[in-house]
């Protein structure tokens, strides 16, 4: 079962990633990412509320992270192209459909679902995000960041009143302080939860917690290994259940002779 980081984002998660520590409602940092053009403007949700307008949320592709934290850290060639990236998916038919499904809702589920929680009976919406994060994942692994930073994505498997244990697919599993969790809105056991880490100096890591979206299996699609973002590896624990299913009882015919 394949689990991918949160498609959107909040301008602040861009600024966050940019200028750790710095208050993220500044004006300065989202200008200098947009003055460079590494972030994108981002796509207005405009809302409404009791049939008046209630305001607007700029919601931005995941990407624009990748690209705040690339800048920071010095790699602003690949900032650029992720930035561009992120435009491209900003202007495609799955951002396009989400924002007209976010446009119908009250401001609050707006909010947040665009911080990364996602309202229950709400299917073409969890439709929308789940392609959108598959999106999301091809363009990024298409442009390798090498090692100026990393992410680690998978489920909690076991929570404490300090920390959370998260085990990837391939069985790794790494420990979050339950507070960094808890801000991502994934703190329980079974919630999809992703890192990012990028270092600050030779002696110094920033660790940011970012929610993750369960990609399914969707039962109205066919199954895949070869569709994946990364690319065929090999056959998992779920990828064997899922291929199991429920078996047909074997049927075995047996010639009988039939005597007068």
């Amino acid at each position: 079962m394949e689990i991918a980081l949160w498609p959107v984002a909040l301008r602040a998660d861009l600024v966050r990633a940019f200028r750790p520590g710095e208050p993220s409602s500044r004006e300065g940092p989202f200008r200098t990412l947009r003055q460079h053009n590494w972030a994108t403007p981002g796509v207005p949700v405009r809302l409404r509320h009791g049939g008046r307008a209630a305001g607007r949320v700029m919601l931005y592709s995941m990407l624009n992270v990748d690209a705040a934290v690339c800048a920071r850290c010095g790699d602003v060639a690949t900032a650029v192209k992720l930035a561009k990236a992120a435009g491209r998916l900003e202007h495609g038919g799955s951002f396009i459909r989400l924002q007209k499904l976010l446009a119908d809702l009250p401001p609050a589920t707006v909010s947040s679902i665009a911080g990364g929680t996602l309202a229950e009976g709400l299917a073409d919406l969890t439709a929308v995000l789940r392609k959108l994060a598959l999106q999301t994942e091809a363009a990024r692994h298409g442009r390798p960041v090498r090692p100026l930073h990393s992410f680690l994505i998978g489920r909690i498997s076991q929570a404490t009143g300090d920390y959370v244990v998260v085990t990837t697919d391939e069985n790794h599993s790494f420990a979050v302080p339950r507070d960094l969790a808890r801000a991502a809105n994934r703190d329980r056991v079974g919630d999809c939860l992703g890192v990012i880490s990028s270092p600050t100096d030779d002696r110094g890591l920033i660790v940011r917690a970012v929610p993750g979206i369960d990609l399914g299996p969707d039962e109205h699609e066919r199954y895949s290994p070869f569709a994946r973002p990364k690319g065929f590896e090999r056959i998992s624990a779920a990828d064997a259940a899922y291929l199991r299913g429920t078996p047909t009882p074997p049927r075995v015919l047996v010639p009988v002779s039939i005597e007068r």
